[in-house]
């Protein structure tokens, strides 16, 4: 009479018999922190990678209330790591909004200055600007640099910001600066043409709503104006154009192309924007549509809408890398215990093919704040003191791996042989 195989014996002979599994490489290369004593609320509010760098700005907010006044200082602190996640340097790098890698080190914009640190650390050349700085851009030799701010007197709100055209050498050297009645926070650079924009850009938010778009030349003059009514939240190029998003009523918002004469392109009605990519002739819009975060791709010219994926969060970050769209999202949640209130940064990055698919999810990163992206890796800055680094392929959504070979051939057969005794 024979005896009856075992169960697990039978499975495994199964499953060795099906020759390949199913292996989803682990995304994550490893995980870093910033800033992570300081006491106040702080933020990964940019990042940049070079072939052998990770760069990691912490921003944050201190308040001090002294005899009654109350005082805040915006303040940061910038990071560089190997390429494995070994701290090379830390540098006091004041509330950094944006950062772009040098070959000799690695440019920081903060609200008072652009700085220029070496791959040592050390700062070794400084532009300082009359506002707030929010964003800047290197093109040829040079960095365009955009400030504004606004100001309250008598019941009244005025504007103020400027375009400063920089020259990049050993020093950081002014050339020209354009003033603005209006509060510059987004600055592009086209064949022929400097775009700038006005209104609370992505990521900081306002009581009063206005926004323009402006056209430069490279020698410094202000060739023409536009009004758009609402902030500008983000500002891009295409074919020479400008793409841009705006945002009202935490929820509303427009899509425009604009040409190098100023002219309308298209105007298109569509959600409050965080952030825009542009890839060929596609346009990816990241944002909030008032219930769900949203993002569409959008076929340039004509605006027409290719696809939209619905997310839990509002997309605040978006960036584009072999193949992958990374799309960065979160909220900040408030919680009271024993008499305090806490801030909590909850969000996901998500890994979409163009077409719209979502590839992988990367869960409980927390409030996606920034991403940067080089040779097939991205850093993931976050709401808080962490960021990761992260490798794209892997996010694809794994990769099918072989457990064939003499290990396999020797372990099937062993298990075969097992079989037929007990038979």
């Amino acid at each position: 009479m024979k005896r009856g195989v075992p169960a697990i014996l039978v499975t495994l002979v199964a499953f060795l018999l099906l020759g390949n599994v199913s292996a989803a490489p682990r995304p994550v290369l490893w995980e870093g922190t910033a800033c992570e004593d300081i006491a106040y609320q702080k933020s990964i509010e940019a990042a940049a990678m070079t072939e052998d760098r990770v760069y990691a700005a912490c921003s944050y907010r201190q308040v001090v209330n002294s005899t009654g006044l109350i005082q805040v200082y915006y303040l940061g602190i910038l990071s560089a790591f190997s390429a494995n996640g070994t701290e090379l340097w830390q540098n006091s790098s004041g509330y950094t909004v944006k950062l772009a890698p040098l070959d000799d080190g690695v440019l920081a914009g903060s609200f008072g200055a652009l700085l220029k640190f070496d791959r040592d650390g050390r700062i070794v050349g400084s532009y300082n600007v009359l506002n707030k700085l929010y964003d800047f851009v290197v093109s040829d030799g040079m960095v365009y640099i955009a400030d504004g701010d606004f100001f309250l007197s008598g019941g009244s709100t005025s504007y103020r910001g400027h375009v400063y055209a920089v020259k990049l050498g050993g020093n950081l050297t002014g050339i020209w600066n354009v003033t603005f009645n209006d509060m510059i926070t987004r600055v592009r650079v086209a064949d022929g043409i400097i775009y700038a924009s006005s209104g609370f850009p992505s990521g900081y938010a306002g009581g009063y709503q206005f926004g323009s778009l402006y056209g430069v030349s490279p020698e410094g003059k202000s060739l023409w104006n536009l009004s758009i009514g609402h902030w500008v939240r983000d500002l891009e190029v295409w074919k020479g154009n400008a793409v841009l998003g705006t945002g009202w009523d935490g929820s509303k918002g427009n899509f425009y192309v604009v040409s190098p004469a100023g002219k309308v392109l298209l105007n298109e009605s569509l959600f409050y924007t965080e952030d825009i990519v542009v890839v060929g002739d596609t346009a990816y819009v990241g944002g909030y549509d008032g219930r769900n975060g949203t993002l569409v791709a959008l076929e340039l010219p004509s605006g027409e809408v290719r696809w939209e994926v619905k997310f839990p969060y509002r997309v605040k970050a978006l960036a584009y890398a072999d193949g992958v769209l990374l799309a960065g999202t979160g909220k900040f949640e408030s919680r009271a215990e024993n008499g305090t209130t806490y801030v909590y940064s909850v969000g996901e990055l998500y890994a979409l093919s163009p077409e719209g698919k979502v590839l992988r999810k990367l869960p409980n990163t927390g409030y996606v704040r920034s991403i940067a992206v080089k040779d097939g890796r991205a850093v993931i800055g976050t709401a808080s003191s962490r960021f990761y680094v992260v490798d794209v392929n892997a996010l694809k959504g794994g990769q099918k791996s072989s457990i064939c070979g003499p290990g396999f051939v020797v372990l099937l057969a062993i298990a075969v042989l097992f079989v037929r005794r007990l038979t």
